[in-house]
Parts: structure tokens; sequence; C-alpha cells
């Protein structure tokens, strides 16, 4: 980003925190808690009126935050939710269809596994791991998300891994033929691990070694309009079980669980996300 561009969206943030202090606040207050020109600070408080993160009251009683400024910690505050609204719903999963769960959230240019059913599944030979990297170009989760996140987040992620000397961040060395694999996951609607990422032993305990050989993910994404907010894998043994019989007899129950982490997140965060009085 340029200094041309940088300098005004820190001003803009300077007033979004200043104006989070209060209920509301006037003009002046404002821009002394911003350090900025009264002239300065009244043009981004209309350009954030227009955009709707701030309301003007009246002359008397200045300027609000309006409800929209906690889209800003979404990022943040959401994937916490989804993960909270996802545990149980896994759980009833597995005790119905017997192989594990995982979910994933991004976390810069990473999917960080945050819970599992390890537990919970009778069949499962994946050690239990929370806040664990899975691999974003080789994994189950990391697919799914590229697959069905948004273009430019998607080209972002990838330029910025096409910069690593990592071997597990290599796909991002060709993205056009990586965006091949990626239109045949929204085709089909799922994502499985790579063949790569299975053979993978170095630093990696026995027991999660020999998981890692003998186990596939299958992941689809939690959507949210066009924001994917988490990622679901069912972990089933290839030897046991093929990839078309778990697409037949699991894909579209595993579908319904995702659907279902987005409407009770929706719910959790509605409930608790009353507009400013």
């Amino acid at each position: 980003m340029s200094e041309a561009t940088r300098a005004p969206v820190a001003r803009a943030l300077s007033v979004l925190e200043a104006m989070n202090a209060a209920h509301s606040l006037h003009l002046g207050d404002i821009a002394a808690r911003a350090g900025l020109p009264k002239s300065s600070a009244v043009r981004l408080l209309d350009q954030l009126i227009e955009a709707g993160y701030v309301e003007k009251l009246s002359r008397s009683a200045g300027y609000r935050l309006t409800s929209r400024v906690q889209r800003l910690s979404w990022g943040f505050r959401l994937s916490d939710a989804v993960v909270e609204a996802a545990e149980p719903l896994m759980r009833d999963f597995t005790k119905e269809y017997r192989w594990p769960l995982f979910i994933g959230v991004v976390d810069g240019d990473q999917m960080i596994v945050r819970y599992g059913t390890v537990a919970e599944s009778p069949v499962a030979i994946d050690p239990l791991v929370y806040e664990a990297p899975s691999p974003f170009l080789l994994g189950a989760l990391g697919q799914a998300y590229l697959a069905f996140c948004p273009d430019w987040e998607r080209k972002l992620i990838v330029a910025r891994l096409g910069r690593s000397r990592r071997s597990i961040d290599q796909p991002a060395k060709n993205p056009e033929e990586f965006e091949k694999i990626l239109r045949g996951i929204r085709r089909r609607g799922y994502a499985l691990t790579s063949g790569g990422l299975r053979q993978m032993k170095r630093g990696m305990p026995k027991r999660a070694s020999d998981a890692r050989q003998r186990v596939t993910g299958m992941a689809v994404p939690v959507m949210r309009g066009d924001r994917v907010l988490a990622c679901l894998s069912l972990r089933y043994m290839h030897a046991v079980i093929s990839e078309q019989e778990v697409a037949t007899t699991h894909l579209e129950p595993l579908r319904e669980l995702a659907r279902e982490v987005e409407r009770t997140t929706r719910q959790m965060t509605t409930a608790g996300s009353g507009k400013r009085e």
C-alpha cells in the first residue's frame, strides 16, 4: 500500500477508534481525539456516513457509530462463534455416522484445526489435535476454503503462498494449474486431501504419520453469502470405503451440517449483537 493510500485509511481508523470510546461525540471532540483538523474530520465523517459506519444525530447531539462497525471485527470474533456453534453438531454427526470430523478456520496464510471429534469416533485413527495448522494448498480444509472463497481473496492468498519456499506451498508457484484443481472442487462440491500430503512424514510423530497415509479428508465450506466462515472435513480410511461411496452416503449430510452450523452461528451472533444504544 502506498503512503498516499495509507494516510487516509489511517485517519479514518483513528476517527473510528476515537468514536468507539463514547456513545456520541461532537465534531470538535472527534477531531481532538483523533488528532485531526476539523476540516479533515468532517470529510472523513462524511465518507464514513456514506459507507454506513457513522450516523449524524443532530447539531446538538453530534455523531455516533452504527452497528455496522461490528463487521470490522467479524474476522476475529466470528470464527470463535462458528467453532462454538459447530462443536455439538459435529459430535452428533460423528455419533450417527461414526467417522470423525474436523473444523478449520483461516489464520493468515494457514488453516487452523480448531476442533475435532476424534474422541467420539469409534473408528478414528487420527491423533486428537487442537489449534494445529493444516497445509493450505494440500489439505482438504484449505483447498475447500480456496475453492469457495471470493476470487479476490483466493488470488491474494495464493500470491502470498507463491512467494513461500516451503514444499507444502509449491502448488502456488503454478496458479493456473492450481486453479484447475479448484474448479474441479467447485464442480463436485468438496475437496479431498492431496496424495502428496498423505506421504509427508518429516517432523511428524509416528502415529500422526501412519494416520495421514491411511486417512483421507473430504471437506466442504461453511458459507455465508460468498464468504467462507470455516470448513468441515470428514476423515475416512480410504482402504475401508471409497471416495464414491463416501460422496454417495455422507456428502449431503456433511453439507447439511455445514448449513446448520451457519444457521446456528447466525442465531448466536444476531442474539449477541444489538444496536448501540
